[in-house]
């Protein structure tokens, strides 16, 4: 059973442009549908790139989905410090006032272990990720959200593909560009 603080592992032969060899942070998950955040794909800006005034903006910017492409949202372990911040699993929450946030990275107060800033957002409306997951689209997996963190973003989908079985690792090995394996 799926919930919130699961990641999905896009599956070795998923070939779908947006998720093909995605690591999936779920936010949240119910009866209306589910919303989360790839992890593990950089979209080559920083926080300061979008918010020129924030100069100690150097976070970088992730691709967090398809959905609502031109929005920032951020995971935190951040809590209290930003109101109206969504609580997802343990110490882990998801938006909030970004007005109090930029005063944090104004501040000093904020660094990027604590939080990851992304571009868009991956949704599924009800019944739509379960469906996903029985067409074998998906690995689903319980893991603790900081450890995704430590490991280095382009490295995410592999090291958590042989976490699964180690047999994966000649997935993880293949380019993306068939042509150059």
């Amino acid at each position: 059973m799926i919930k919130a603080g699961d990641i999905l592992i896009a599956k070795p032969f998923f070939q779908d442009g947006h998720f093909k060899r995605s690591v999936i942070y779920l936010c949240e998950h119910n009866h209306i549908g589910s919303l989360g955040f790839i992890i593990n794909k950089s979209h080559g800006m920083v926080l300061r790139d979008i918010f020129p005034h924030l100069k100690n903006g150097n976070f970088p910017l992730f691709e967090g989905g398809p959905m609502s492409p031109n929005q920032l949202f951020y995971t935190h372990t951040l809590g209290s410090k930003i109101s109206e911040s969504q609580h997802i699993v343990d110490d882990i929450y998801w938006g909030g006032n970004f007005f109090e946030l930029s005063q944090l990275i104004e501040n000093g107060e904020v660094n990027s272990s604590q939080i990851r800033f992304y571009i868009g957002y991956s949704g599924w409306s009800e019944g739509q990720l379960e469906q996903e997951i029985e067409n074998d689209i998906w690995f689903t997996k319980n893991t603790q959200y900081v450890n995704l963190l430590r490991i280095a973003p382009q490295e995410l989908w592999g090291e958590e593909l042989i976490k699964i079985n180690p047999s994966y690792k000649v997935f993880s090995d293949y380019s993306f560009d068939p042509s150059l394996n």
